[in-house]
């Protein structure tokens, strides 16, 4: 038999490729703010690992143990600092991302391929690794690249016909409105003076509690003026139902929503009905659902509230 060459860089290269396409679609899939930097950083310790394992002597390194506090160091590296709720979001969609991902490689080898060979080495990690021919090692980026980009969306229509969508009811200065709206777990805003959960309404939706003035300024431009909208709003019987949201997003990390202050809102969950006062809505001017099927994101708090009610 002749003899089998690993090349390091080669080995260190796709590594890096295919850990940094899982921490991306990681962010994406999870809606983790994130710097190509940091993906990059958590990559380079995931192909770090991978020439490790080479070296003669490290057994220790395939321990499960070991694998579980590397996944972490990954993570950490790229997305840190978390909440830890937000931690172990992130650790669990990054372990679905590599387990789609290496399943698509697997399981089109396994479909498609006619090479015995790669079915006599495909346990074992290393020399899987070496002998998948590119174009697998492609089919596994594009799986994760999918899963990252459209993953969050399908999964979200799969579910909007549960529990997960629930009647909202706003009720201001005696008005009531009622709109559809959808469990949002990450949505983790909070209103910085009281920490009081904040659910996210379209601007639309919200328009007939909102005084002619403020409607104005919404409706002039997209991007609502917040200097502006305090001038109107100061000194009315307004000022103190509104607040400042601070939030962060892919691609946006310093934004800022107007939130309003209801008398009380209430959801329906399973013919149980949880009404609450310490909640800030928060006014987004543009459609959350392009299909309409929810126009608010409810705070998981809330939902939580109606299961223990």
């Amino acid at each position: 038999m002749g003899q089998s060459y690993v090349y390091l860089d080669v080995v260190f290269l796709i590594n890096l490729v295919m850990d940094y396409t899982i921490l991306w679609a990681t962010a994406r899939f999870g809606q983790i703010p994130a710097s190509n930097k940091r993906l990059l950083a958590g990559a380079f310790v995931g192909a770090l690992y991978c020439i490790a394992l080479l070296v003669p002597g490290l057994t220790f390194l395939y321990g499960l143990l070991f694998r579980v506090v590397l996944s972490l160091v990954i993570v950490g590296v790229a997305f840190a600092p978390l909440s830890l709720r937000k931690f172990l979001q992130a650790l669990g969609y990054f372990y679905l991302i590599a387990f789609t991902m290496g399943g698509a490689i697997l399981g089109g080898i396994y479909l498609l391929s006619t090479n015995p060979q790669l079915f006599g080495t495909v346990n074992r990690l290393l020399q899987v690794l070496v002998n998948i021919p590119f174009g697998w090692l492609l089919v596994g980026v594009a799986a994760a690249v999918v899963l990252g980009k459209w993953g969050t969306a399908i999964i979200r229509r799969a579910l909007i016909k549960t529990f997960y969508r629930v009647p909202l009811t706003i009720c201001v200065g005696g008005q009531n409105l009622t709109l559809p709206a959808l469990l949002d777990t990450g949505n983790q805003l909070k209103d910085p003076l009281t920490k009081a959960p904040v659910v996210i309404a379209e601007y639309s939706a919200v328009e007939p509690f909102l005084p002619d003035d403020l409607k104005d300024i919404f409706q002039r431009s997209p991007d609502l003026d917040l200097k502006k909208a305090a001038e109107e709003l100061s000194g009315s019987e307004w000022s103190n139902r509104f607040r400042l949201i601070p939030f962060s997003s892919i691609g946006k990390h310093h934004g800022m929503l107007l939130g309003l202050r209801p008398d009380e809102v209430s959801i329906v969950v399973d013919d149980r009905k949880v009404t609450t006062q310490n909640v800030v809505v928060g006014i987004y001017n543009k459609p959350l659902c392009p299909e309409g099927s929810y126009r608010a994101l409810l705070h998981p708090d809330l939902l939580g509230s109606a299961m223990t009610a």
